[in-house]
């Protein structure tokens, strides 16, 4: 046991020197990008007057301009929606806020869903 635990010890005092461990950490924590979702960090104006259509079967509408902020609903292929104004979240996407022909807010939707790429008007 007492050998075992010797060797471990040995084994990441090695690694530790050459880097091994050190690099992966830091390159791990260097490549993290914050997701933030919500009004609160993302907020939206009615800046834009434009339009689009929904270019997949089903397009996910979220909370904010990432992937993994939650889905609040979804867009079906062909349908009109209405731009307020996008921005470009940590990863350099650009996603739009929408709505319906209500005038309703839906949330963001990932620009590359839509016919013409979404708003032309920054949030």
């Amino acid at each position: 046991m007492r050998t075992r635990t010797w060797f471990a010890g040995l084994m990441a005092g090695a690694a530790l020197l050459t880097g091994g461990l050190a690099t992966g950490a830091q390159a791990a924590t260097a490549d993290t990008k914050a997701v933030t979702c919500g009004n609160a960090y993302w907020p939206h104006y009615n800046y834009d007057t434009g339009s689009g259509k929904v270019t997949v079967s089903s397009a996910a509408v979220h909370t904010g301009p990432y992937g993994a902020c939650t889905t609040v609903g979804y867009v079906s292929q062909g349908t009109t929606v209405y731009y307020d104004c996008y921005v470009v979240n940590d990863y350099g996407n650009t996603w739009t806020w929408i709505r319906d022909g209500n005038g309703s807010s839906l949330g963001w939707i990932f620009d590359e869903y839509l016919d013409d790429f979404g708003a032309t008007e920054s949030c």
